[in-house]
């Protein structure tokens, strides 16, 4: 499911890097933000991929959501850009980035070759695929911020039909701390 080596995964799990969604046990959904470690050039960034929804839930914020609790998890102590790859079999492409997020495309693109990253990443028709380098203006941190302040505090929101809860060791100093960073 996700482009990564599985000794990279575990490693992004045991940095608490990758966000899942939890439903009655199960877990539904995920994605995972790590440093960008593929060495192609000098710029850090982080990585952000891999997600996935249940199909039966898509459609309801959820993947707005957890993609938001992610990415707010590493750009609250590190701003660095963020560098997003495609899914062959996503239609929507870099707008839940783009559109949802507030994050904007910069002219910086990265081209992988057939062997940089393996797994399901769209491809051209020689086998390469293109990770778009975005960056966060502060009007979208803002709207990250005000989402994780907003994030569990009353009865849910209503286009979710669900109330979401953080895990506790998430964001130890609590979301309105995080909240608080990513708006400075």
């Amino acid at each position: 499911m996700l482009p990564l080596a599985a000794t990279t995964f575990q490693q992004i799990v045991g940095a608490s890097r990758m966000i899942a969604v939890e439903r009655r046990g199960a877990v539904v959904g995920l994605c995972y933000v790590a440093p960008d470690g593929k060495g192609l050039d000098t710029v850090a960034r982080w990585e952000f991929g891999g997600l996935h929804l249940s199909p039966a839930l898509r459609g309801r914020g959820l993947g707005t959501l957890l993609s938001t609790v992610a990415i707010a998890a590493v750009t609250h102590t590190d701003t660095k850009p963020v560098m997003g790859y495609v899914h062959q079999a996503n239609p929507d492409g870099m707008g839940l980035l783009v559109r949802r997020l507030g994050f904007l495309v910069t002219d910086r693109t990265v081209r992988l070759g057939p062997d940089d990253a393996p797994g399901y990443l769209r491809r051209d028709s020689a086998g390469c695929a293109t990770a778009h380098v975005l960056r966060l203006p502060d009007a979208a941190k803002a709207r990250l911020a005000d989402s994780l302040e907003h994030f569990g505090s009353g009865p849910g929101d209503s286009s979710l039909s669900a109330s979401p809860r953080l895990s506790e060791s998430l964001f130890p100093s609590g979301p309105s701390e995080v909240a608080r960073r990513l708006r400075t």
